[in-house]
Order: structure tokens, then C-alpha cells, then sequence
């Protein structure tokens, strides 16, 4: 005759054992973590960084009337201040004189 026993811990080592479980698996799911967030760093190496801004070259515009470099400033001044792409303007075109008709750089 076979018999199974069957084990029964008393409720304190239950308790315990159910603890070291959730602590194992706490552990478990941060390494898993770590892992992902490590892969992810190592995946984006040797490429630009994302704040790095894109180069772009220097556009021509032809004065039309009424527009002023202010004007020009605030058409085209994308993220930057619209005061300092003004000086830029200033810089890039030798001067803040503008006629019609004048070909002016847009850095």
C-alpha cells in the first residue's frame, strides 16, 4: 500500500514562503527592467541625440512690399525667438535696410 502525504506547513511558514515569492518575483520584474532599459540605451549609440537641431541651409526671399525684417522675423522664426532670428536677419544680410525687391538671405 501506497499512501501520499500530503505536507502542511503551519500558517507563519505559509506566510513566509508566500513573502519570499512576491519578493522573488519583485526582484525578477526589476532586472527584467534593467534589461529592457539597458538594450534600449545600448540600441541608440552612435546616432545623432534627438535635441540635436537639423542644419538647414540659408533660403533666399525676395522682398515684396510692406514686409519689413520684423515681419520676416515672425514668418520664419520657427523655434527661436522672434527677437533673436531678427538679429540673426540683421547679421546674415549685412544690415537692416530692406527695398523691394531685394534678394534677402533667411538663415
Amino acid at each position: 500500500m501506497s499512501a501520499t502525504f500530503a505536507v502542511r506547513l503551519p500558517r507563519d511558514r505559509h506566510e513566509a514562503l508566500r513573502r519570499r515569492r512576491l519578493a522573488a518575483l519583485a526582484i525578477a520584474v526589476f532586472v527584467l527592467a534593467l534589461l529592457v532599459g539597458a538594450g534600449q540605451v545600448l540600441a541608440n549609440r552612435g546616432g545623432a541625440p534627438a535635441s540635436t537641431p537639423t542644419v538647414r541651409p540659408a533660403q533666399r526671399h525676395i522682398v515684396q512690399p510692406g514686409e519689413t525684417l520684423w515681419s520676416l522675423a515672425g514668418e520664419h522664426h520657427g523655434g527661436m525667438s522672434q527677437s533673436a532670428y531678427l538679429d540673426r536677419l540683421v547679421t546674415a544680410n549685412n544690415g537692416s535696410h530692406l527695398e523691394v525687391g531685394q534678394v534677402v538671405m533667411l538663415p
